[in-house]
């Protein structure tokens, strides 16, 4: 789950939900070849002139494919791919952008116009086709993704009704859903499961939830496959930092605000110095860190974000991808000491899956 996205829960409970779904059809055209993937091989999501272009594009040798040209604007662009790569989706929400810790960002998102509406398409990666498809009838569409079968899966979120938290159930298909009170002051959610099938959206399941849990008891959550929504969390496992004289160096960084603590992040062949922000037992990655070279904090070249805004860190090889968290904007590609290759235009930008 995208921590269930913390980020994203507070557009899902203060926001309106719509359902309503005007059917626009994609405009498309036939994809162009597959090339051969290799590690700097990226996917992601960009502007163009009369829509947004999802592309396969290699960092190092700047070969693009369009796969697909839509005609929506690309913000809250995510992403999913299924297993055998021969099917994705895309899906541009409000709710899809990123945040700041505290403060101003370093790269503000524009304001959603009154006209953007939710929208989800489902794509042919070979031939480029598209089709919008409806949103699951019940609650907000958090998470989505294909499981090992190629199956199309969507997990929503839920508010019950007044009178439903009164009684403190909700009958859904003829049973009985208990909420999961246990005294705390967490707001109970309804948590579907759905699948793509023959047209329309069936349910396959449906759990008593909260704000901490979400999705993330829906068993058949483990099924999601590659997704940009997981790819895109800032959360990571923190590890103590234990080098003195490396802590003296980035005291000097440590900044008054946001809250939070530096600790060691290993990605492939990469070790960072990250200022990461509590979130329960883990921490979440902010902009301000720094690569650890034989001891000493060094400045990556082209690194651009600060301690307000929370980051997505990917590697792939020799490869380290640093962007926005959520949005997967604005990314940092470098390989070594060397940046080799950056965007200010693209979303939802993650490895190409192997």
């Amino acid at each position: 789950m995208k921590i269930f996205q913390h980020l994203l829960l507070g557009a899902l409970l203060l926001g309106p939900v719509a359902h309503g779904q005007e059917q626009s059809p994609a405009r498309t055209e036939k994809a162009a070849p597959a090339p051969a993937v290799t590690e700097s091989t990226l996917s992601l999501l960009e502007p163009a002139s009369d829509g947004c272009e999802w592309a396969q594009v290699d960092a190092v040798t700047s070969t693009r494919r369009v796969i697909v040209k839509l005609a929506v604007d690309c913000q809250g662009a995510s992403t999913a791919l299924s297993r055998d790569g021969k099917q994705g989706v895309a899906r541009f929400w409000r709710g899809g952008v990123s945040q700041p810790v505290v403060g101003k960002p370093t790269f503000p998102e524009k304001f959603p116009s009154p006209a953007f509406r939710d929208r989800l398409f489902l794509v042919d990666m070979a031939t480029g086709g598209a089709e919008e498809l409806p949103l699951p009838g019940s609650g907000e569409l958090i998470e989505f993704g294909f499981d090992a079968k190629g199956q199309l899966l969507g997990l929503t979120i839920q508010k019950p009704t007044p009178e439903q938290e009164q009684v403190g159930a909700a009958e859904v298909d003829g049973n009985t859903i208990r909420f999961r009170l246990n005294g705390t002051m967490r707001r109970p959610l309804l948590a579907h499961a759905f699948v793509w099938r023959d047209g329309a959206w069936t349910r396959l399941d449906v759990k008593a939830s909260d704000e901490a849990s979400g999705t993330g008891l829906l068993p058949i959550r483990k099924e999601l496959g590659e997704r940009s929504s997981r790819v895109l969390d800032p959360r990571f496992a923190p590890r103590e930092i234990e080098d003195d004289a490396l802590l003296d160096q980035l005291y000097a960084f440590t900044p008054e605000q946001p809250d939070g603590e530096w600790a060691a992040l290993v990605r492939g062949g990469y070790t960072l110095a990250v200022w990461g922000t509590p979130f329960g037992e883990e921490l979440l990655a902010t902009g301000l860190l720094r690569r650890v070279d034989k001891g000493k904090a060094v400045a990556l070249p082209g690194h651009t974000f600060r301690e307000n805004d929370l980051v997505s860190i990917q590697s792939r090889g020799s490869f380290l991808l640093i962007s926005l968290a959520d949005s997967g904007g604005h990314p940092r590609m470098y390989r070594g000491k060397k940046l080799v290759w950056s965007s200010e235009n693209a979303r939802a930008v993650t490895f190409w899956p192997k």
